[in-house]
Parts: structure tokens; C-alpha cells; sequence
């Protein structure tokens, strides 16, 4: 006897094979595209935005107390982004969002946007002032639409 050995396959398992092999390769690729850090360059201004010249606000409410939110803008850019009537017991309470604000200011102004990321070491404050920030923004640009319709 020359040793001979006939295997018989049957067709289940070698689809089962493909699916799982398919799987597999298919987890590994999101698996690195969730893990590999991107290279993010800054964000980039809204082409052509168009502000209607002036001071908008929002609020928050921190401690029962409202703080309001306040964008500087000229026709075509973002000038200033304050806190202002944040009072001592807020403070108090809320220690981190001076700091934070000043830094979305600054970031805000220099990028032109209020979609940027929120603080990894304080992501809620963050997150809390950008939107009041973006609501802000919002009745700049309309009204600066509604002015352009008449």
C-alpha cells in the first residue's frame, strides 16, 4: 500500500470556514481602524461665513443662576468669546469652567469654529460651553440671512 488518504469535506464546514475567516478579517480591520490615532490637522473655517456685526449671547444655567455665553463678531469673522455674570458661589461650585472657557476662547478665535474636540480632561464642561458658544453663533448668522433678505 503507497499510504493513500482520501479527506472528504463536506460542503458546511468549509462555509462555516469562509464565514468565520471572513469575520475574523473583517473585526481585525475595525478593530485597527478604531485604535490607529489619525493625524488631525486644525480645524478650518466655514467657507464664506457671513455674520451680522455685533455681540450674541446665550445661557447656561449653572447653580440655579444664569451665565451667559458671549460671541464678538464682524461680518466675516469670530473676534471674542466671553463668560460673563459667572458669580462667586458659581465659581465655587463650577471651578473648572473659567479655565476651560478661556482656553475654547482662545481656540474658538483662532480656528474660527466651535466644532472643535471636547477637552479629554474635561469633556463635559467643554462640551457644555462650545453649544452655548454654537447657539450664539446661530443668531449671528441669522440674522446676518435674515438681513440679507431684505
Amino acid at each position: 500500500m503507497s499510504g493513500t488518504k482520501i479527506f472528504v469535506l463536506q460542503l458546511k464546514d468549509v462555509i462555516k470556514t469562509i464565514v468565520f475567516a471572513v469575520l475574523g478579517l473583517v473585526l481585525i480591520l475595525l478593530l485597527i481602524y478604531l485604535f490607529v490615532p489619525r493625524t488631525s490637522s486644525a480645524p478650518q473655517a466655514p467657507v464664506g461665513a457671513a455674520y451680522m456685526p455685533g455681540t450674541y449671547s446665550a445661557e447656561i444655567i449653572l447653580h440655579n443662576a444664569p451665565v451667559e455665553i458671549s460671541v464678538t463678531v464682524s461680518d466675516q469673522e469670530i473676534l471674542s468669546v466671553t463668560m460673563t455674570n459667572l458669580a462667586e458661589t458659581q465659581e465655587v461650585f463650577y471651578p473648572l469652567f473659567q479655565p476651560v472657557m478661556e482656553t475654547l476662547s482662545r481656540d474658538i478665535v483662532e480656528y474660527q469654529t466651535t466644532k472643535l474636540e471636547p477637552s479629554v480632561d474635561y469633556p463635559i464642561t467643554s462640551q457644555i460651553l462650545l453649544d452655548a458658544a454654537q447657539t450664539a453663533l446661530d443668531k449671528a448668522r441669522s440674522r446676518s440671512a435674515s438681513a440679507s433678505l431684505w
